[in-house]
């Protein structure tokens, strides 16, 4: 009796991993669960993939930016100029 218990527990364990980790067409069988509205959508949908061969639609890919202008440096020669020189003030140790 505890083999027979043993082998439903594990046959149990099986089907709950590939229910859960197991990718089908791009997807596991709980994010379609998770996806349709009731357990009768979730048959349809699946019957029809299964009958129709069609694939679950796939997330469109992100699309490259428009190419705009390159950046600009905004500063100006002063500006270049307090920088050398505060780096300067503070690399030879002057507050």
């Amino acid at each position: 009796m505890i083999r027979l218990a043993l082998k439903v527990a594990f046959a149990a364990a099986a089907l709950w991993a590939v229910w859960s980790f197991v990718p089908l067409r791009g997807r596991t069988l709980a994010d379609r669960w998770h996806a349709a509205p009731d357990g009768v959508a979730f048959a349809e949908r699946g019957w029809a993939e299964l009958a129709g061969g069609r694939a679950a639609p796939k997330p469109q890919a992100r699309q490259k930016p428009a190419p705009g202008q390159r950046p600009t440096e905004g500063h100006t020669d002063s500006d270049r100029k307090a920088v050398d020189r505060i780096l300067s003030e503070r690399l030879d140790g002057r507050p």
